[in-house]
């Protein structure tokens, strides 16, 4: 890893949108999916003409059914798609960690997909489908979590088989294809075809400050397979670049003379050490080859586009951690429903005896965070719809890492409390409060920048110049140095306890 070849990379979308696939289709435009985690809807899908300029065009799974689970927590649930096309179908190969690999198929990307597929026998994440030139169709992706027969769990490493797409039968035995170079997390492999010769490509070193992409290639998809002397690919460990913990690849255009390669990576801030909470995002590159391998070698990449609208900053879709099976929230404009993507609505939710964990519903709606520097806001027309409990704005890392600006239920002398509150993995700091009448028309508002979030609360009766500060929590609270997990933030509303409360005007703008 070096300082000394860095190139620029090309946003796609803003905010958490991890472990990017791509397809080119039939048209010769392109396709790409994202790992959702635990969100709902899940699996987006964006579309581009040029392979620079995207937009999201649905989820492939928008319908509970699509994604079935027992008990749910941060972080789990949809897993490292890929997705290809093969003789008229669009095959998206995707974990639900919770259940197992599934197979969701469409002809038309744009009218939704099937009900799952489920593969059984294949242990696992980060399933890989490849189709040769005679229609044999392999499926590969990294060791099991769990011990075989025998008691024993298979070694790291990058695992093939031949596989029946349409019933997710699994044709042949596993086979180890490759190791890794380092040994440590071998996963998200791919494989593909250029002239006769087969290229694996995987990611490795964790998805953390460690992470690289290789290559290696052979005669035969089983191998043995060649490594690339130039690996790592491509890396930012040990920089001090914005972008970090670059990998996790996935190429279309394999067999010309230029290739079309997405990964992801996170902007971090200029902290030291540097810290960065808005999540795994996807950018995009071409490369050349040269004698048979990509001319990449050691590359370092950092960010070409920060915040000029190009890459979906404004974006604004409305999501739940989990889903929302009792309906808890409804979103709307004005007299219409709003589709998922409408920024500035009016929000009714359902308030339920619940807290921020998964084990009775989605604990909150929100959208994600797309930039470091933002205002997120919602008026709360009438605190006395809470009967119970609290409600207010929420910025949502994972149900033990997360900060709220909340009123609780009146009290008997008719005042409500504004409370703002960071959740430290079980401690919680009051940040500030404010006591109000329980009839005022209160605005709660976050803020954020490079250093972390402010908190303030707006009614022009109430407070002087018509807002009252609460005060200011570091970012690197919900770092994922400090919060964990694979996702990022998400900004929205909640109601915990009785009652039903509106939120109008809930925006979101960078």
């Amino acid at each position: 890893m070096t300082l000394f070849n860095v190139q620029p990379a090309r946003r796609i979308a803003s905010g958490f949108h991890p472990d990017p696939t791509i397809c080119e289709t039939p048209q010769g435009t392109y396709l790409m999916v994202n790992s959702s985690f635990e969100y709902f809807p899940g699996l987006p899908v964006f579309e581009s003409e040029d392979g620079e300029h995207w937009r999201k065009i649905g989820d492939a799974m928008n319908r509970p059914e699509q994604f079935p689970y027992e008990t749910m927590d941060n972080s789990q649930g949809i897993y490292a798609p890929t997705l290809r096309w093969h003789d008229g179908t669009y095959y998206l190969i995707v974990t639900n960690v919770n259940k197992g690999n599934m197979i969701l198929t469409t002809e038309d990307p744009h009218a939704g997909w099937s009900d799952p597929i489920w593969v059984d026998g294949w242990p696992g994440i980060d399933p890989s489908l490849f189709f040769d030139d005679d229609g044999t169709a392999y499926i590969c992706g990294n060791e099991g979590g769990e011990p075989d027969e025998n008691g024993e769990r298979e070694p790291a490493g990058i695992y093939l088989s031949k596989i029946d797409v349409n019933t997710g039968t699994v044709l042949t035995k596993r086979k180890r294809i490759c190791g890794g170079i380092t040994g440590s997390n071998p996963e998200g492999p791919h494989m593909y075809k250029r002239g006769d010769t087969y290229y694996l490509m995987w990611a490795e070193g964790g998805t953390e400050s460690g992470h690289m992409e290789n290559i290696a290639r052979s005669s035969s998809p089983e191998g043995p397979y060649e490594m690339y002397p130039g690996n790592p690919l491509i890396t930012n460990r040990s920089t001090h670049l914005t972008l970090q913990a670059i990998g996790h690849c996935d190429c279309a255009h394999f067999g010309d003379d230029r290739t079309l390669m997405v990964f992801h990576g996170t902007r971090n801030n200029d902290e030291y050490p540097a810290q960065g909470w808005v999540g795994r995002e996807p950018y995009a590159v071409w490369f050349d080859w040269k004698d048979g391998w990509p001319e990449l070698a050691d590359q370092s990449y950092d960010c070409d586009l920060n915040g000029h609208g190009d890459s979906l900053e404004s974006d604004v879709e409305w999501i739940t951690p989990g889903i929302d099976v009792d309906r808890q929230y409804v979103v709307s404009s004005g007299r219409a429903v709003a589709t998922s993507t409408t920024n500035n609505v009016t929000i009714a939710v359902h308030a339920a005896a619940q807290s921020f964990d998964l084990a009775h519903g989605a604990p909150m709606i929100g959208t994600r965070q797309t930039d470091l520097r933002f205002e997120f806001g919602a008026t709360l027309a009438d605190a006395r719809a809470l009967t119970l409990g609290e409600a207010g704005v929420a910025v949502y890392a994972n149900s033990r890492h997360y900060l709220t600006i909340a009123v609780r239920a009146s009290d008997a002398n008719g005042l409500i409390r504004v409370k703002a509150t960071a959740h430290n993995a079980g401690l919680a700091t009051v940040v500030g409060t404010v006591a109000v009448p329980a009839s005022a028309k209160l605005r709660l508002v976050v803020r954020g920048d490079e250093s972390g979030y402010d908190f303030a609360v707006a009614n022009t009766s109430a407070f002087a110049g018509g807002e009252q500060l609460l005060g200011h929590v570091p970012g690197k609270l919900l770092s994922f140095t400090n919060a964990g997990g694979f996702t990022g933030i998400l900004l929205g509303v909640y109601a915990h306890g009785s009652g039903d409360v509106t939120f109008a005007n809930v925006r979101y703008d960078v």
